[in-house]
């Protein structure tokens, strides 16, 4: 999305206050004096009254505070920072470094908003955009912040003009693996490079799919080859995980089908080169994505929502709850069935709430999510991303010969996910709490299992996880 046009302010401010009400009333009032808005008293107790219902901190040292007013423009959005952080009432007394002002029209489109929000939390919480604003000496500009993020930095376009001719191989070899196979598509996990010049060596007779956590770097390029850009989960994946992740999605969105061969081309983001070539026939390596039906996705379920919870519960996974290991459920889809074999053994959290607070594509319930996935039970959503509720027990009925059906060798919460999606044609996805692996159920049965991401030092614990 094209934020440019939203910044009312061309810099990042620096926020002079170290406490929350008064570095949000900076940003609110900094932007009221541009637009020229004279009821900003308005605009802050709005702006204060969504943040009492529930902290829209982020993660990663990021928050986003939201706000309505008469603009002319449907959008508008400042940037503060602050070095030294600012408690922000968030969970694990996290520190937000970051602040992003949204300011709607007050006749805003809710789903719209919803989409700005996301994809301005995806752009800001990537490493680069932070370390150029945290590190910045002087005022830095938003305009160049976002155009870094589509080419990269001056200093990192000169290492990477250095280092082109060692994934110019890969490619090249992608090219033909593509035209010897009949390949439907060439899939590159683009986070493994810095810069977008690999689309400059793909011939034009290949189409590509891109799978990325930052599909800014993507947004201004009119590329007929691209047939999508799917989101991937921002944490660190293996290699074996990022290709089922990427095929499970590409399937989703139907770039893809179920006979068709793909060239996966992939890597280590801290090498900054492509390093992986994976030849897929998709029938053959992924037939258990079908084993109950030729639809991937029940037919409620949108890929984005899905792609949502996979990125969440990866995030579950490497970060669990203040250092200890978390697991939960969550049930997509095919709410009306799943209602009837569920009863809530806590009081829902989530009742009384608009549908728009608690809708899982707002980053502002990322946090939130994550703080109940410590409550036994599951999280019932609906298939465009509503969550009705949480501490959910699930009680699927199922006939003798069914349950001798079910996969063996579960705990409980394994268990109650895989016999909830025989019963109803949901989804369930789960986070182990010993081993911190994902798996997604469908029609009984195991559709894919995706083993803990490997964080070796703290320092990467820190930027999969929250500012302390």
């Amino acid at each position: 999305m094209n934020f440019e046009r939203y910044c009312v302010i061309p810099t990042v401010l620096e926020l002079n206050s170290g406490e929350k009400t008064d570095a949000l009333s900076e940003l609110a009032t900094a932007a009221c004096k541009v637009l020229a808005i004279e009821s900003t008293k308005e605009v802050i107790d709005e702006m204060l009254k969504r943040e009492e219902n529930s902290s829209t901190f982020v993660g990663q040292g990021v928050a986003l505070p939201q706000t309505k007013a008469p603009l002319e423009s449907e959008f508008a959005i400042v940037v503060g920072r602050s070095t030294l952080g600012i408690p922000y009432d968030a969970a694990r007394n996290a520190l937000a470094q970051i602040i992003i002002l949204l300011i709607a029209r007050q006749d805003a489109d809710p789903n719209s908003q919803i989409t700005v929000l996301s994809e301005l939390a995806a752009a800001f919480k990537s490493e680069q955009a932070r370390e150029q604003i945290l590190n910045a000496q002087s005022p830095i500009s938003l305009i160049e912040i976002f155009a870094n993020l589509r080419t990269g930095t001056p200093e990192e376009t000169v290492v990477l003009k250095e280092k082109k001719k060692s994934a110019a191989p890969i490619i090249t070899s992608a090219m033909t693996l593509a035209r010897e196979t009949k390949a439907a598509a060439i899939m590159v996990f683009a986070d493994s490079v810095r810069d977008n010049d690999f689309l400059d060596q793909i011939r034009n007779r290949n189409k590509i799919i891109i799978v990325t956590s930052n599909k800014t770097r993507f947004e201004h390029r009119r590329d007929k080859r691209i047939q999508g850009i799917i989101q991937a989960p921002p944490i660190p994946t293996s290699r074996t995980g990022q290709i089922k992740i990427g095929i499970l999605l590409a399937l989703s969105r139907n770039l893809i089908r179920r006979d068709d061969w793909v060239v996966c081309v992939s890597g280590n983001s801290r090498s900054n080169v492509f390093d992986t070539l994976v030849t897929v026939d998709v029938a053959l390596e992924y037939e258990f994505f079908f084993v109950t039906s030729q639809d991937l996705l029940p037919p409620d379920v949108k890929p984005e929502v899905l792609e949502r919870i996979i990125g969440l519960a990866g995030e579950i996974a490497v970060e669990g709850r203040e250092g200890r290991p978390t697991g939960t459920v969550f049930v997509l889809g095919d709410t009306n069935s799943v209602n009837k074999f569920v009863r809530q053994l806590i009081i829902n959290p989530f009742r009384g709430y608009s549908e728009a607070e608690r809708n899982i594509m707002d980053p502002g319930l990322v946090e939130t999510i994550k703080e109940f996935s410590s409550i036994d039970g599951a999280f019932i959503v609906t298939g465009d991303g509503i969550v009705l509720s949480a501490g959910s027990y699930l009680r699927p009925q199922l006939s003798t010969k069914d349950l001798e059906l079910l996969p063996g060798g579960f705990g409980a919460r394994h268990a109650a996910a895989s016999a909830i999606t025989a019963c109803t044609n949901a989804l369930a996805i789960t986070i182990s709490e010993s081993t911190g692996m994902v798996t997604l159920f469908k029609g009984g049965s195991t559709m894919m299992s995706l083993s803990r991401p490997v964080v070796r030092d703290k320092q990467n614990v820190q930027k999969f996880g929250s500012f302390q």
